[in-house]
């Protein structure tokens, strides 16, 4: 049986970049002046058990009409109001119920990722389980065991629940039932970011980055594969080097699909046929982001870049924020906003990249991308906190 070292996405980057750079050189970029042209408010902050707990983790918020379903790691799920952050029901699924789990937490359900599809709320677990809850009342509709961690979020659609596991396996359920209706196990790596890329569904396919680099689409009734493609070639002297992680989450505009890997290139493909349209040496394991006709990415070494998602021409980039493993941005209005681990949240003019406002939230990391709920940015660090932020003009 082959042992599985898992490395965090945001530490393999910082020790990639310190094999590149001097003993005594800077490890991050620190924050220089900037010309403010919006500001962000907080309009209403709580907190949900206790995030994270240090772990990396992809557990992020999820928003459906006025409600905002929010995780800790331990076993905490909780629904909000978007307005005003009140808790309207909580469910918990790690350590021991009452007033025992204040001293005696007990064994974490390990969540790890949400997904919301009309009256249904799915949660993925690291200890190996699929749940769906009603999205009404917290109450647990089904519970499914897989074959290996959910590391990412579940992926809805069609009728079905896919899940992409760390073992490798890509597993879909039914979502009214939980069944199992068909796996496909895919190579792992050796060396590995801990992490998977979350499954897309488009086209009557099912689409996601492999651990060896590869793009992946499985025909979503069964489950057999369409075709593959690469788009990172492990390369290099060194195992981290080596890493070609593509844990993104695939970008489908129309007939096209963009996914980029760690040490690999941003691709834009033909969802039917695989044929690769356009390959750009850019290298990155978050999500591309489209804004109008551009592809935006964050890079490993956190740069920002924008190209244009017809050819991948480079139409910006900022680089102010070097290493400090910032998120995959949201756009909202005229802004691209992304968060880092050191508790900020950054804008950025989308026609330029420009930074052009920044709030401090706490000193905890952000991990996971903001996302909106209407007017308003909604963010949840490392420590269990969520924000409600509203931005305006200067």
């Amino acid at each position: 049986m082959v042992l599985k070292r898992w490395l965090t996405a945001f530490a393999a980057t910082a020790l990639l970049a310190a094999c590149s750079s001097s003993d005594d050189g800077p490890r991050h970029a620190e924050l220089q002046p900037i010309t403010t042209t919006v500001e962000g408010r907080i309009e209403w902050q709580t907190r949900v058990g206790q995030g994270i707990e240090g772990h990396y983790s992809k557990l992020r918020p999820v928003v459906q009409d006025d409600t905002i379903f929010v995780a800790d790691r331990h076993g905490a799920v909780v629904a909000l109001n978007a307005a005003n952050g009140r808790q309207l029901w909580r469910a918990d699924f790690g350590g021991r119920r009452g007033i025992l789990n204040r001293w005696f937490r007990g064994e974490p359900a390990r969540l790890s990722g949400l997904a919301v599809a009309g009256s249904m709320l799915f949660v993925g677990s690291e200890n190996g389980k699929v749940m769906a809850l009603n999205s009404d009342n917290g109450e647990l509709i089904w519970e499914q065991k897989v074959p290996g961690e959910v590391l990412s979020a579940p992926t809805v659609g069609d009728g079905r629940v896919v899940v992409h596991l760390g073992s490798g396996y890509v597993v879909a359920l039914a979502a009214r039932t939980g069944e199992i209706q068909w796996r496909h196990e895919d190579d792992v790596s050796l060396l590995s970011l801990r992490g998977t890329s979350r499954p897309a569904i488009a086209s009557g396919g099912v689409m996601y980055g492999s651990a060896t680099g590869k793009v992946v689409v499985l025909i979503a009734q069964t489950g057999q594969m369409a075709w593959e493609e690469r788009i990172a070639t492990p390369t290099g002297s060194t195992e981290l080097e080596r890493i070609v992680d593509a844990d993104g989450s695939p970008l489908i505009v129309g007939g096209t699909m963009y996914l980029s890997a760690q040490n690999g290139e941003l691709a834009a493909l033909d969802l039917r046929t695989g044929e690769v349209l356009w390959k750009r040496d850019y290298a990155a394991w978050r999500s591309p982001v489209q804004v109008q006709n551009r592809i935006v990415i964050v890079d490993q070494e956190s740069y920002l870049v924008a190209v244009d998602r017809n050819n991948g021409l480079e139409q910006w980039r900022n680089n102010d924020l070097y290493l400090r493993s910032v998120t995959e941005p949201v756009n909202v209005g005229s802004y691209l906003i992304a968060a880092d681990r050191f508790g900020y949240l950054h804008w950025f003019n989308r026609n330029d990249g420009q930074l052009v406002g920044r709030l401090s939230l706490n000193d905890d990391p952000v991990r996971a991308a903001p996302v909106v709920a209407g007017d308003r940015i909604i963010v949840q660090d490392a420590a269990g906190r969520v924000y409600a932020i509203s931005q305006r003009e200067r």
